[in-house]
């Protein structure tokens, strides 16, 4: 059973064995003193790093590398983590753009970290199509008449003019699932605009068995089949952007095991260029 007020799982779900189990297995190590219960490194384990590299690729069905990876405390966090170190209320960044309707709490975050409502622009979800990129398009030629510079190499100058909240993937609320052309456009625009685009792709791995869209990655063409296994999710907005020249990335994928083991697994990374991932491990 669901809790739909709070859109919980019912408790006979939660693993608690599993955690028992992985709990006692990693205390037993010989570090277990240092690695499980002193300060940390800053970007984790290396350990830690490549097996969720790892895991990531075969969900994804796709290479994903460890140097890529920035571990956090959850996707909140890593939000607010991304928005603190990345953006500047009210000054250098100007608008926060969110695909509406969006995550609820996603609001506060950007609240939190210092943006006024008056900065908020709302960019439409088409539902079948995700994010009306063309929309989006249109407010950044609106907003910035000029594309504004890309942010410099320096780490304490890395600083973008704008902040796109996104859910690309199995939207919430709308379930919608923006295609790969839009989402490769998504990419040229953020680059061309300087917009942090930050993906919360916590859904992405949640697939269904049955009828369903099956993407070949190498021409991001789509057919309907029917199989035993689910579907692979679409190429996800950060990979078109990890392709691209590293002189200017600027998208973030947001991901968490909140959704796939229990929500109060508070563990979760950002995937992102290696330029960003330093920015955002110097806590």
């Amino acid at each position: 059973m669901i809790n739909f007020l709070k859109g919980q799982p019912s408790s006979d779900l939660l693993p608690v064995e599993l955690f028992a189990k992985a709990t006692a297995s990693a205390l037993a190590e010989p570090d277990a003193k240092v690695d499980m219960l002193q300060y940390g490194d800053e970007l984790g384990t290396v350990e830690f790093r490549d097996n969720l590299a790892s895991f990531l690729t075969k969900e994804y069905s796709m290479a994903v590398e460890s140097r890529h990876l920035c571990p956090t405390s959850g996707a909140s966090f890593g939000l607010q983590h991304a928005l603190s170190l990345l953006t500047r209320p009210n000054s250098v960044t100007k608008y926060c753009y969110f695909q509406e309707p969006t995550y609820f709490l996603a609001f506060d975050i950007f609240r939190d970290v210092g943006y006024e409502l008056d900065q908020f622009v709302g960019v439409p979800d088409t539902q079948n199509q995700g994010l009306d990129v063309g929309y989006f398009e249109t407010m950044l030629a609106k907003h910035f008449p000029v594309p504004p510079p890309a942010p410099s190499n320096d780490n304490d100058s890395l600083v973008y003019s704008s902040v796109l909240y996104c859910v690309p993937t199995y939207a919430n609320p709308t379930g919608s699932i923006l295609p790969e052309s839009q989402r490769q456009r998504l990419v040229q625009l953020a680059r061309k605009y300087n917009v942090l685009v930050v993906c919360d792709d916590v859904y992405d791995i949640l697939t269904f068995a049955g009828q369903g869209a099956t993407t070949n990655h190498s021409n991001g063409d789509h057919t309907n089949q029917t199989s035993s296994s689910p579907p692979p999710p679409p190429k996800r907005v950060v990979a078109y952007d990890l392709e691209l020249d590293s002189a200017h990335p600027v998208v973030i994928s947001n991901g968490s095991f909140s959704k796939l083991l229990a929500p109060g697994c508070r563990v979760g990374w950002l995937e992102c260029h290696e330029k960003l991932v330093q920015r955002l491990g110097a806590w």
